[in-house]
């Protein structure tokens, strides 16, 4: 063997350096994927009751779509958690955005009977269309997944991830703005399906080019944003598994997430039935209506930013429950809200929204989060997020719809306000038993 053979003393192969992605990275991301789903999401009911489905029908294909996402759901967050969670949530995106382009096809010639036609045929039939709603659901049902990922980065850099939240929060509130803007001059196909789709795009330029080639493989822990001591699921049923036992076994835990599902119930009385009320009882602008938006999320901002101080001086059980008491009083001041009063009491309820949503989200994911085992990042999100949003969204749109149908805007208001007072002192019942820190 030759001593000098340069091959010999030569420096083991170095691993290409790639610059790792940072806190600014959480809050682009979180900005954008808050982003793509302002126009559909918050403009999706407006759309619908213009092809002339009743305010039930709506509710009713609001909750199938969401019996959709709540299957989807586990599915997409245990494949995050199993393999690339950017390459997940890119295939997310490119099927919301198509499924939502047939969703445009299936409706647009029934919105355009009513409009443009000589006066209003029949619109499509409604399973149709609750099947597309269904399909488009389930394909950006991986809200679960871009969470982890900014509570990861938020983690690595050291900061709370209502921090990260923030800016998903500003870019929900100014995209209602400008998209509600945006259709009062345009027409509501343009301002909904083109601005959904420009932001996705943007969306996917980010996660391409930017995340994906830095975001660590399952191989390398130590590069990982957050640091995973056990070894994580190699398959999704082992993933499903891993997350019924820590269910089973953590009672904060489904105290957390059953919380969530009634919580969840009632916030869709402002967070949806509301903007109907808008629309059919109040006779508001379209601009007006993204206002009410951007005005409850500006609210958000001070509580995202300041949540970890919050958590560290009551701790995250105190702040679910007082979240949760602000509900039956924004409630109680909606059902004042009337044509005459609606340009200064609207703006004063949306303001609740801050303390009310904001806190009780911050504290639920990161108390979750803390909860849940830390190999499961995704799938524990992916509970939350199906409890909050799925569950509670699914029979909130289907029973409050039926009621606001029947009884009109200030009589569905009080009842839920009734209702928010029971849950809120049943909440406060159930806390004590369990107030170990976690």
């Amino acid at each position: 063997m030759d001593l000098k053979d340069p091959k010999i003393h030569a420096p083991p192969p170095q691993k290409k350096h790639r610059s790792k992605l940072a806190t600014l990275d959480a809050k682009v991301l979180s900005f954008c994927y808050s982003g793509s789903m302002v126009s559909w999401n918050r403009f999706c009911s407006l759309w619908l009751l213009k092809c002339g489905f009743s305010p039930r029908e709506v509710g009713l294909m609001k909750s199938l779509s969401l019996v959709g996402k709540l299957i989807a759901q586990p599915l997409w967050a245990g494949s995050a958690d199993v393999g690339a969670p950017a390459d997940v949530l890119m295939g997310s995106v490119v099927a919301s955005v198509a499924t939502l382009e047939a969703l445009r096809r299936g409706t647009r010639e029934g919105f355009l009977q009513r409009h443009v036609g000589a006066g209003a045929r029949p619109h499509q039939a409604l399973w149709a269309v609750a099947a597309l709603r269904v399909a488009r659901s389930a394909s950006s049902a991986a809200s679960p997944v871009a969470d982890a990922m900014v509570l990861s980065l938020a983690t690595q850099g050291n900061e709370a991830w209502g921090r990260q939240r923030f800016w998903g929060s500003a870019s929900w509130g100014l995209g209602s703005f400008f998209v509600g803007a945006l259709i009062d001059r345009v027409g509501l196909e343009a301002g909904i399906f083109g601005s959904t789709y420009m932001v996705c795009a943007a969306l996917l330029c980010l996660l391409f080019f930017r995340v994906r080639p830095r975001w660590p493989s399952a191989e390398s822990d130590v590069e990982a944003p957050s640091t995973i001591k056990k070894k994580a699921p190699r398959n999704l049923s082992a993933v499903v598994s891993h997350g019924l036992v820590a269910l089973k076994r953590s009672a904060p835990l489904r105290l957390a997430l059953g919380d969530a599902c009634v919580f969840g119930t009632l916030v869709v009385v402002v967070d949806s039935i509301l903007y109907m009320q808008l629309e059919n009882e109040l006779g508001v602008s379209r601009t007006t209506n993204g206002l009410a938006t951007t005005i409850a999320t500006a609210s958000t901002f001070p509580f995202f930013w300041y949540s970890s101080q919050l958590m560290k001086k009551f701790g995250h059980w105190k702040v679910l429950a007082g979240a949760q008491c602000i509900l039956p009083f924004r409630l109680v001041l909606h059902a004042f809200v009337t044509p005459a009063n609606v340009a200064y009491l609207l703006p004063l309820c949306q303001l609740l929204h801050g303390p009310m949503f904001a806190c009780w989200l911050s504290a639920a994911v990161e108390l979750v989060a803390t909860l849940a085992p830390p190999e499961l990042a995704a799938s524990s999100q992916s509970l939350l997020t199906m409890a909050y949003f799925t569950i509670g969204g699914c029979v909130g749109h289907l029973v409050w719809s039926a009621a606001f149908e029947a009884w009109g805007g200030r009589a569905t208001y009080l009842v839920a306000a009734g209702c928010a007072v029971l849950t809120a002192l049943g909440f406060l019942a159930a806390i004590p038993a369990r107030r170990r820190p976690p």
